[in-house]
């Protein structure tokens, strides 16, 4: 890699991006643990994510984040914080949409119109994987994704003014 792939230009694109990547996460693990928490118990499970149904990478993912550095249990408050970004992701997409979308997650979008539609959803949906996919070229540096950035710099800002997070205009 040479120097001149990290001109002004690039650090400006890269760093807004991860600015809003991470508001996005913030936002992602400190709500969705509040909105589940009520919905598992009605289920009859006392941790937040006990009613979720996983596949096995986010069952794998789930039970390293419960587990601390000597193998106890976290408090599970304390779990969201360890897990990634794509565990997020994957509670928002389509294989949830019956089982955590409709009856809690469209809480998380109040400025969103017709938060239980499917027309709803699927927008939401397709703004987190631009996001997901922003989130990956932006932590593996992919300077051929730069010219691409600002469309899903975009959509996550849709995603969140839709939840009512206030982020910060982009410095030109």
């Amino acid at each position: 890699m040479t120097n001149n792939l990290f001109n002004s230009y690039a650090v400006a694109k890269l760093s807004y991006s991860y600015y809003l990547i991470g508001k996005l996460e913030i936002y992602l693990r400190t709500q969705i643990p509040i909105t589940l928490s009520d919905y598992s118990i009605r289920k009859g499970y006392h941790e937040w994510y006990g009613a979720i149904s996983l596949n096995s990478y986010g069952e794998i993912t789930l039970k390293k984040a419960c587990q601390n550095k000597d193998g106890l249990r976290r408090n599970q408050l304390d779990v969201a914080k360890y897990l990634p970004f794509g565990f997020w992701r994957h509670l928002l997409s389509n294989r949830h949409y019956g089982e955590l979308w409709l009856p809690e997650l469209h809480h998380l979008f109040p400025y969103l119109r017709n938060p239980k539609s499917l027309s709803s959803f699927r927008t939401v949906n397709k703004h987190l994987d631009s996001a997901l996919r922003l989130r990956n070229n932006v932590a593996h540096y992919n300077f051929e994704s730069l010219r691409n950035m600002e469309y899903s710099q975009e959509k996550i800002q849709l995603i969140l003014e839709m939840t009512g997070t206030k982020y910060s205009a982009r410095a030109n």
